[in-house]
């Protein structure tokens, strides 16, 4: 529960800087639709897939993919109903969180290894 909260917090921090960044070098950002700029709301959704992902495959545990299935539902809809035709998007930024959170859990498990051994 813990990593959900964080990967919130860090998608609701991390939106605004994040979707500055993309606007000013790598994409073009409008006005909003109506006054209202649902582009924050997209980039949340975005970050949280990622960190949730992320969070979830590096701290593994029992039915790891469950638990990101379950809470990637809320933002896969979400995306799904502003955006429908990218989604691929959303779904590249989950592997690439993916891999990430794979590659950090083989290293912790080479730095930090199980504290039970063989030995006794």
């Amino acid at each position: 529960m813990l990593c959900i909260i964080i990967a919130t917090g860090f998608a609701y921090y991390l939106a605004a800087p994040v979707q500055d960044f993309y606007c000013a070098n790598m994409g073009q950002c409008t006005g909003g639709f109506f006054g209202f700029d649902l582009g924050i709301l997209v980039w949340i959704a975005f970050l949280y897939i990622f960190f949730i992902t992320m969070f979830l495959t590096v701290l593994g545990g029992r039915h790891q993919y469950w638990w990101i299935g379950i809470f990637l539902v809320p933002a896969i809809l979400f995306e799904l109903t502003i955006d429908p035709l990218h989604i691929f998007f959303p779904i590249i930024l989950g592997l690439i969180a993916w891999g990430l959170g794979t590659m950090a859990n083989k290293t912790l498990q080479k730095l930090a290894p199980p504290r039970t051994s063989k030995h006794g």
